[in-house]
C-alpha cells in the first residue's frame, strides 16, 4: 500500500482535565499525513472550553459537538463514512500518543498490508501520567503469532528510519486471523485499516456505551489477521472514572463488573449477528472459512465454543437469519458446521426452534 493517511477520532465525554492532552499528543506525531476530528459527546464539564483552544490552530484538526451522548460506539458509527484516512486510530479523550505512534504503526501496514489491524504496547500511567507498569500485550500474543519477517515485505515506503524500521521488525508480531484469544492492547493503541471497520461495521444497534475495540478487534482480525508492535507508543491511563481499568493490568487478573460482562456477551451477540445476517456477502470473500469467523466471537472472553453456540441468545441470532445461512451455505454444510458446534444435544434443541420458527403464522 502507499504511504497511509491516518485518521485519528478522539471521542470525548466529561474527560476535560485530559482531552487537551490527547489532542496535543496527536498533534505532536512525527508522522505528519492526518486528520484529527473531536467530536464531544454532549460533555457537562468545561471539556467543550478546552477543545475550543485548538479550534483554528491546526488545518488537520477538526471538531463536532454533539447534542447528546451517543457513547463511544455510536459516536464512532455517527461520523465513520467521513474519515478520509486509509487507517483509522480511535484515540480515548483520556489516553495520550507518544511522538512515534503514527509512523510506526503506519510503517506496520505498510509493510504487512494484508493485515487488518495493528496494535501496540502501553504504558500505563496515574492520572497525572505517572508511569504504573507497561503493559502485558505481549504475553498475550507470543504463544499464537509469529515473528514478523521482512523478507517477506515488498514496501518501499521509508516513513521510518532504518535503525527504527528494524527496530519494529524487531519486536513485531503477526497473527493469523484463524488464531483465536485477545491478543491486543486496549483501545488507543490500535490502528485498522478503514475498509475492514466499514466492512464490519454493524447494520444494528450495538450496546449504547460499547467499547469500540472489544466489537471491531475480533472481528477485523477473523476477517484478515494483525499484528502487534512490542514496544509502548502510547499510554493508558488509569483513574477512578475509567470503568475499563480500576487497576494496572496483570493477564488474567483485571476485574470486571457484572455489567462490564454483559456488554461485552453482547458485543459478541452483535458480531455474530452481523455474519448470519450478511452470511451471503462473507461467504463470497471467505468460503468454507465462514465458520472460522462465526467461532472468533467466543475466543475473546475465553467461552468454550459448545457453550457459545448453545447461548440462547446465540442460537435465537441462528434462528432468526436461518434461511440466509442456508443460501450461503447449503443445508448439509449448515448443519454439520452446528451440530460440531452445539453437540447432539444443543443441536436438536435448535431443531425444536426452528419448529416453532416454521409453525408461526406469517
Amino acid at each position: 500500500m502507499a504511504a497511509p493517511k491516518i485518521s485519528f477520532l478522539i471521542i470525548n465525554y466529561n474527560y476535560g482535565r485530559y482531552v487537551g492532552q490527547a489532542i496535543s499528543s496527536v498533534l505532536s506525531q512525527t508522522y505528519d499525513d492526518f486528520e484529527c476530528l473531536v467530536v464531544d459527546n454532549a460533555s457537562t464539564d468545561d471539556s467543550r472550553d478546552v477543545i475550543a483552544r485548538f479550534e483554528d490552530t491546526d488545518p488537520r484538526l477538526a471538531f463536532e459537538y454533539l447534542d447528546s451522548n451517543l457513547h463511544q460506539m455510536g459516536a464512532f458509527l455517527h461520523v465513520l463514512d467521513r474519515l478520509a484516512g486509509e487507517l483509522v486510530c480511535i484515540v480515548d479523550a483520556d489516553d495520550f500518543l507518544f511522538a512515534t505512534f503514527a509512523a510506526f504503526h503506519a510503517q506496520l501496514h505498510c509493510d504487512c498490508p494484508a493485515i487488518a489491524a495493528t496494535s501496540s504496547g502501553v504504558l500505563e500511567t496515574d492520572h497525572a501520567g505517572r508511569p504504573l507498569s507497561s503493559g502485558f500485550a505481549w504475553l498475550l500474543h507470543r504463544r499464537a503469532g509469529k515473528p514478523f519477517d521482512p523478507g517477506g515485505s515488498n514496501s518501499d515506503h521509508m516513513i521510518l528510519e532504518r535503525r527504527e524500521r528494524e527496530l519494529l521488525w524487531q519486536q513485531s508480531t503477526v497473527i493469523e486471523p484463524h488464531e483465536p484469544g485477545w491478543h491486543w492492547s486496549p483501545g488507543t493503541a490500535n490502528m485498522y485499516k478503514r475498509h475492514y471497520l466499514v466492512r464490519c461495521k454493524p447494520t444494528r444497534a450495538v450496546v449504547g456505551n460499547a467499547a469500540t475495540d472489544n466489537y471491531f478487534m475480533p472481528f477485523v482480525h477473523a476477517l484478515a489477521g494483525s499484528a502487534c508492535i512490542d514496544l509502548p507508543l502510547s499510554a493508558y491511563r488509569i483513574h477512578g472514572s475509567n470503568v475499563h481499568g480500576a487497576q494496572p493490568s496483570m493477564p488474567e487478573l483485571r476485574t470486571f463488573s457484572k455489567a462490564a460482562h454483559q456488554r461485552s456477551r453482547a458485543r459478541r451477540s452483535a458480531i455474530v449477528r452481523e455474519l448470519a445476517s450478511r452470511a451471503r456477502d462473507f461467504v463470497s470473500t471467505h468460503g468454507r472459512a465462514f465458520w472460522t469467523l462465526m467461532d472468533a466471537p467466543s475466543a475473546p472472553d475465553g467461552v468454550p465454543l459448545n457453550a457459545f453456540f448453545n447461548d440462547p441468545a446465540i442460537q435465537d441470532i441462528l434462528n432468526d437469519h436461518f434461511d440466509e445461512i442456508l443460501a450461503a451455505c447449503g443445508e448439509a454444510e449448515t448443519r454439520e458446521a452446528l451440530r460440531a458446534r452445539m453437540g447432539r444435544k444443543g443441536y436438536k434443541h435448535f431443531l425444536a426452534l426452528q419448529g416453532q420458527r416454521k409453525s408461526r403464522p406469517d
